[in-house]
C-alpha cells in the first residue's frame, strides 16, 4: 500500500511527489520510459518564476528579445530589467527528480500505467509492472493523460503543435527573436532562442501540422536546409499541448496536475512555471487529505482544484482571449502597434502574461 501513486516522473509529477514525501508519506511514481527527463519536451526558456534552480543547468541569460514581423517586416526589441534564464532542460528535468528521490520518492521506471479500480481503502493501480494499492492517484502524464481517461476527466480539446531543433549557425547570445505572421506559424509564433554565439533552439509552433512551415521557416532564417545531415542540426523534438481551462481535474482518490490538468499558458505553451504552481497546490492538497483520511471530489476540489484555479485560472482565461485575437490580426500592422503600447517593461513579463515564449 501506497499513500499515493504518481504515473509520470516530468517536473510536475516529481514536485508533487517530493512535497507529500517530505511531509513522511510514502510515494511511488511510475514512468513509461527509462529515465526521468526522457525525451525533452520544451525550449526551457524560463523567467525568475521558475524559482531557485542550479547555475550549472542554465545554458545562457537572455535579456533581449527582438519581435518579428514576416509580413509587414516591422521589428521592435525589448530588454528586461532580469534577464531571462535558457535551461537544459534534461538537466532540470534530472534536478527536480533528484530532489525528489532525496525525499525517499520510490521510482518505477520502463512501467506503463494500465488503469485502476476502486477498492475499499482507496484504489488499485494496474500497470505492465504489476498492481499497487494506494490512496491517491495523481496523473501528471502530460497532454494525452491515460489517467484523465481511466477517470473520464475530460481535457481541453485545443492543442497546439510544436517542433523544435539544435542548430548551428551565427547568432547574437544575447538576444532572443519571436517571428509572427500567417507565413510563419499561423495562429502562433516561430523562435530562434540562442544557446551561444554558434548554437540556438529553433523552434515552430501552430494550431495545426506544424512541418511544411517550419522547414520553410527554417531554411529562411537559419540558411539552411532543415534536412541538413552533417551535424548542424541536433536534438530534434516533436510536442503537443493542450491548453484551456479544464473542466474538472479531480475525481474520488485522483487529481491531475501539470500538463495533463492543462496547467499551461494558452497562447505560449508554457508549462513549467505553471505546472510547478499546480504541483504545490497538488502536493498540499495530498498532505491534508492523508491527514483527514477523506479522499472525496469534494474535498480535493475545495483543497485543489478551487485553489489553483484561483491563481492560474485568470492567466489561462486571459491567454484564450489573447489568441483569439492574435489569431485575427496577425497580418495586421496594428498587431505590432498594440504591442508597443501595452507598457510593459520587459519581456519577462510578456512570458508570465502569456503573451510569448514556451517556457
Amino acid at each position: 500500500m501506497y499513500d499515493i501513486v504518481i504515473v509520470g516522473s516530468g517536473p510536475s509529477g516529481c514536485r508533487t511527489a517530493q512535497i507529500v514525501a517530505s511531509a513522511g508519506y510514502k510515494v511511488l511514481v511510475v514512468e513509461e520510459h527509462a529515465e526521468a527527463g526522457v525525451p525533452t519536451q520544451c525550449t526551457g526558456f524560463v523567467s525568475e518564476k521558475i524559482g531557485k534552480i542550479p547555475e550549472d543547468i542554465v545554458v545562457n541569460k537572455i535579456q533581449t528579445a527582438k519581435f518579428c514581423a514576416d509580413a509587414n517586416g516591422g521589428s521592435f526589441s525589448i530588454r528586461a530589467k532580469e534577464p531571462m534564464r535558457l535551461m537544459d532542460r534534461h538537466a532540470f528535468d534530472k534536478f527536480v527528480y533528484g530532489e525528489a528521490a532525496a525525499a525517499g520518492v520510490e521510482f518505477k521506471f520502463n512501467t506503463r500505467f494500465v488503469g485502476y479500480e476502486k477498492t475499499d481503502g482507496g484504489v488499485k493501480v494496474k500497470t505492465t509492472n504489476g498492481e499497487f494499492e494506494t490512496k491517491v492517484l495523481v496523473g501528471a502524464d502530460g497532454p494525452n493523460s491515460s489517467v484523465a481517461k481511466a477517470a473520464n476527466l475530460k481535457q481541453p480539446e485545443n492543442q497546439l503543435f510544436l517542433i523544435q531543433v539544435r542548430a548551428k549557425a551565427k547568432y547574437d547570445a544575447e538576444v532572443a527573436e519571436l517571428w509572427f505572421g500567417s507565413d510563419v506559424a499561423p495562429g502562433n509564433f516561430a523562435w530562434v532562442v540562442p544557446e551561444s554565439e554558434t548554437v540556438a533552439r529553433v523552434g515552430l509552433m501552430t494550431n495545426d501540422h506544424p512541418r511544411a512551415f517550419f522547414e520553410k521557416f527554417f531554411e529562411k532564417r537559419i540558411g539552411y536546409p532543415l534536412a541538413e545531415v552533417n551535424g548542424n542540426i541536433t536534438d530534434r523534438l516533436g510536442d503537443t499541448i493542450r491548453y484551456g481551462l479544464i473542466e474538472k481535474s479531480v475525481a474520488d482518490h485522483v487529481l491531475l496536475v501539470g500538463d495533463a490538468a492543462a496547467q499551461v499558458k494558452p497562447f505560449s505553451a508554457g508549462g513549467l512555471v505553471y505546472g510547478q504552481i499546480g504541483a504545490s497546490y497538488a502536493g498540499d492538497a495530498i498532505v491534508r487529505a492523508l491527514q483527514e483520511n477523506n479522499f472525496s471530489e469534494k474535498f480535493l476540489m475545495e483543497n485543489y482544484e478551487k485553489k489553483w484555479k484561483t491563481e492560474l485560472g485568470k492567466g489561462i482565461k486571459k491567454g484564450l482571449m489573447f489568441k483569439k485575437i492574435f489569431e485575427k490580426i496577425q497580418d495586421r500592422p496594428v498587431l505590432f502597434s498594440l504591442m508597443r503600447k501595452t507598457g510593459i517593461a520587459n519581456f519577462a513579463a510578456f512570458f508570465d502574461a502569456d503573451f510569448i515564449g514556451k517556457d
